[in-house]
């Protein structure tokens, strides 16, 4: 073969080799990071399984970026910093997820917050709260535990559902002619009810006891509302003589206690009005006994004018010394004014100490 053709071939190989190799790079390398803006985004994990550098970062499932950087904090936590295209801006009230396949690919996606934070843009530098979600094996792990509970459960239970179906059939077996009695006395129970279905059927089947029946059933509601209305009358009237009993036990029960005491001032005060009745029978006889000093002032006429001469001449000797004692008042009414003004003309005071008379 010529060696030309031999070297062409060669040059073919190699020119294509690394526009594959270029192909990769710009698929699956640094390229689009170059070709297309991206911004830094730091992503605050408790912890990062199966996170590391080149793991893409999603949003529903669509590719906006990748990790760059895995970092152990000095605290606990991971921080992972991600390059984020620019067409793609991520919001504070969001928040990221580690999340993993059955083959333990690990993905981050960015997936809705708590809707604490703001809905403001994230810059270049920000942070941006991170969550791990259960892995699928783990948590299929944490269930053998359980699944193993719930087997044993089961066996436990089918082993219980046999004894229990056992004893049935034993219980059947031993009781065979009591429950073929049952059953014949169901059977004619069933016979004696179809009997008394086709009864009623011929009862309820004649229009006029079917309209009286509908008419019944229309007033029921009325006749219940009566009822009601009937039972809370007697209710009300119930519990007002409940209360008038209660008032008047309130009554009674002082006068029970006090009732020894009471009879007692009862008869003293009869026995009181009897002696007062008896002193009034006395007066009275004596008032009215022809020697009684009023009964002959009524009945003699002579004595009756003495007894009003006598109160004439009372009358008259008021008058005289109504008369009689005015100019005495007048004089002592002038005198007690003078000695007021001028009382130096009635004692030492006068001699020692003058006065104007003036009041």
């Amino acid at each position: 073969m010529d060696e030309r053709i031999i070297q062409f071939r060669v040059g073919v190989m190699v020119l294509a080799t690394i526009i594959i190799l270029a192909i990769l790079m710009a698929l699956f390398g640094d390229l689009p990071s170059l070709v297309k803006g991206t911004y830094v985004v730091n992503f605050d994990f408790s912890q990062a399984p199966g996170v590391t550098p080149d793991t893409p970062v999603r949003v529903n499932g669509v590719l906006i970026g990748r990790i760059k950087e895995v970092l152990l904090k000095d605290q606990d936590g991971v921080l992972l910093t991600a390059k984020i295209e620019d067409q793609y801006k991520l919001r504070h009230n969001q928040m990221a997820r580690i999340g993993g396949s059955l083959l333990g690919d690990a993905v981050v996606e960015i997936v809705p917050g708590d809707g604490r934070g703001s809905s403001d843009f994230l810059v270049s530098g920000d942070h941006m709260v991170g969550i791990v979600a259960k892995d699928p094996l783990q948590a299929i792990t944490n269930l053998e535990a359980n699944i193993s509970v719930a087997v044993q459960s089961i066996a436990k239970t089918s082993n219980e559902i046999g004894l229990l179906a056992e004893r049935a059939n034993r219980i059947i077996d031993q009781n065979e002619a009591q429950i073929n009695r049952i059953i014949g006395t169901t059977e004619q129970t069933v016979a004696q009810l179809r009997t008394m279905i086709v009864s009623v059927d011929g009862i309820v089947g004649d229009p006029e006891i079917r309209d009286n029946l509908k008419r019944t059933i229309a007033e029921l509601p009325k006749v219940l509302n009566d009822v009601s209305s009937t039972i809370n009358g007697v209710k009300a009237t119930m519990q007002s003589a409940d209360r008038n009993l209660a008032n008047l036990e309130g009554i009674t029960k002082p006068l029970g206690e006090r009732g020894p005491r009471l009879v007692e001032n009862i008869d003293r005060s009869v026995a009181q009005l009897d002696g007062l009745m008896k002193e009034l029978t006395g007066f009275t006889q004596a008032l009215t006994n022809s020697q009684g000093t009023l009964s002959r002032i009524v009945k003699d006429p002579h004595l009756y004018e003495q007894v009003s001469e006598v109160v004439g001449n009372l009358n008259q000797l008021t008058r005289d010394l109504n008369r009689e004692l005015k100019p005495i008042l007048s004089d002592v009414r002038a005198f007690s004014d003078k000695a007021a003004r001028h009382p130096e003309q009635f004692g030492v005071r006068g001699l020692i100490q003058s006065n104007s008379g003036i009041k």
